[in-house]
């Protein structure tokens, strides 16, 4: 029997010409560029095709002044990014959830509600952890890096989760040392994070804080 193949929601990278030189941003008409121009590929068309950006949602938690983290090893889906340390986690937001009718109505409130169930989807699929969420996740920034070849086919969506005294901590699919770190832990040690936890690492550092 065949196995259908993921499908991504990507857009077209035109979409970002202006915004070139910006890594880490929030920018509300291009948000509402990309929601009008989705549309779903075949995951293996964009792997490599640089014409398209993918979705990804990045989902960083926090609890109080501490952020969540953990390395990738080699079970993981992309090896492009074993052994690396990551503030993120989540991965390619598809159209295979059954919310995802919503995601093209023309009412913001159920667009929003498809990505937040997704962000929960990709978290509860990462990782199982004991805590009490302070509110729904919220879309903070974007991440848009073209130095090298992960970024230049992903356009990140990044939600913050607040919790509240996280309990007891685990990854599944090839995630290993979760922690939560400290933002000056993180400057410490930022040399050993993926490129766009590097980018919100510097983000924070910054004073810009979600």
């Amino acid at each position: 029997m065949n196995v259908a193949e993921e499908q991504l929601l990507c857009f077209k990278r035109e979409l970002l010409t202006k915004y070139s030189n910006q890594h880490v941003f929030l920018d509300s008409f291009l948000w509402s560029r990309i929601l009008d121009n989705l549309v779903p590929m075949p995951r293996s068309e964009v792997e490599e095709d640089y014409r398209y950006k993918q979705l990804v949602a990045y989902n960083v938690v926090r609890s109080a002044n501490s952020y969540l983290t953990y390395k990738r090893t080699e079970k993981s889906s992309e090896s492009r990014l074993w052994r690396k340390y990551s503030l993120g986690i989540g991965g390619h937001i598809n159209v295979e959830d059954k919310a995802q009718v919503t995601l093209f109505s023309t009412n913001n409130k159920k667009t929003m509600n498809f990505f937040t169930r997704t962000v929960w989807r990709e978290l509860e699929e990462e990782i199982k952890i004991d805590m009490h969420a302070r509110s729904e996740p919220r879309l903070v920034c974007f991440i848009n890096d073209d130095s090298n070849d992960v970024g230049k086919v992903h356009f990140g969506l990044v939600w913050l989760l607040e919790v509240e005294r996280p309990g007891a901590v685990k990854g599944k699919k090839g995630l290993t040392e979760l922690r939560f770190c400290d933002i000056e832990t993180l400057e410490k040690n930022k040399t050993y994070f993926e490129t766009w936890s590097q980018l919100l690492i510097d983000h924070i550092s910054s004073g810009k804080a979600f």
